[in-house]
């Protein structure tokens, strides 16, 4: 019997190391993952071949490796676009929250011809575990479909805490 509980209390050791071993964060790394989101927001017609976007994409971000920084994160995303004659001028801030409740910050911009939005992301801080992040990050974005209110973002980056 004692064996067999000293067997039960090693196991429940390894498993709470495990996870706390997970939970922990680098200091620095790499990544690359996947944006799905849904595009909300209003869209104005200012003149011929000129239109402006002011809203929001949110939706879900999945890393590459299926686990890591900012896998299963939420991602919401309010901006602007500015669209001349079929070319995406576009900007804006974004709130990355994971299942903790712990948050990064980042500004985005990107421009291109439509569908395609090319750009960067700069994380400008955190709360909890990212307190104090900084990084930069390429993205290249599209829509799904032929409505122009879903698309995705691939993503690739860096990422440091102090």
């Amino acid at each position: 019997m004692s064996t067999r509980m000293v067997g039960v209390l090693a196991a429940v050791a390894l498993l709470l190391f495990g996870v706390s071993a997970e939970a922990q964060l680098a200091k620095s790394g790499t990544y690359t993952s996947h944006f799905g989101w849904t595009g909300s927001g209003k869209l104005f017609e200012i003149e011929k071949d000129h239109q402006f976007f002011v809203g929001e994409f949110s939706g879900t971000n999945f890393n590459d490796a299926g686990r890591g920084f900012l896998h299963l994160t939420s991602w919401v995303c309010p901006g602007v676009n500015d669209i001349v004659k079929g070319t995406y001028n576009a900007h804006g801030y974004c709130t990355y929250t994971d299942g903790d409740g712990d948050k990064v910050f980042a500004v985005w911009k990107c421009g291109g011809p439509v569908p395609r939005c090319t750009g960067n992301t700069q994380l400008t801080g955190g709360t909890g575990k990212y307190a104090g992040i900084t990084g930069n990050s390429t993205f290249d974005g599209g829509f799904t479909g032929t409505t122009f209110q879903q698309g995705y973002s691939v993503v690739k980056g860096d990422w440091q805490l102090p």
